[in-house]
């Protein structure tokens, strides 16, 4: 389903690596989603990369989420998919090394493992690490650069995939508001 901003399109938006927002081969509007990027490409000091890492491990028949949020640094939650289970994780902000620790998934696992014994049992698929940008409220708003519209969206954290859609709405608003 198409909203009513989408016919307001004379062709495809287009999809670009930008390295400087102020550059004049660009458009007059800009959709910033830069996630960490976004420390340089605005420049925006307050965005840090808060490192996560997870194991991911074969699925042992389980149907339901766990979550065990007590300690904020080391998250341990138990997120089963059709053909494995995710089990994590890290919070770590301000660390942007993405190389596994092997430390770090003894934690997961034991944590993982007390809430589930069943995980016991269960064979390591692979391991993850990622960076979530993050900044002390997300940024979502209309910046006016000289006569170039940037709506910008990104600091989301952890909550990225979460508040996605809600995002995309606003951003689709502020886009279909653009003259």
């Amino acid at each position: 389903m198409m909203g009513p901003w989408s016919r307001r399109w004379i062709g495809a938006p287009e999809v670009a690596t930008v390295r400087d927002l102020d550059a004049d081969d660009l458009g007059p509007l800009v959709v910033d989603c830069a996630g960490l990027g976004a420390r340089d490409l605005v420049p925006d000091p307050a965005v840090v990369p808060v490192r996560g890492q997870v194991v991911v491990c074969e699925q042992v028949g389980l149907e339901e989420w766990l979550v065990d949020e007590s300690d904020e640094r080391e998250l341990t939650y138990v997120v089963p998919r059709l053909d494995d289970v995710v089990v994590g994780g890290t919070a770590e902000e301000g660390v942007d090394d993405r190389r596994v620790d092997p430390a770090t998934v003894e934690r997961i696992l034991a944590r993982a493992t007390a809430l589930v014994p069943r995980l016991a049992a269960a064979r390591v698929l692979r391991h993850r690490v990622g960076l979530r940008p993050a900044r002390p409220t997300v940024r979502l708003e209309a910046e006016d650069r000289g006569g170039r519209t940037v709506v910008h969206c990104y600091g989301h954290g952890g909550a990225g995939v979460t508040l996605s859609w809600g995002c995309a709405v606003e951003v689709a608003d502020l886009v279909a508001g653009f003259p």
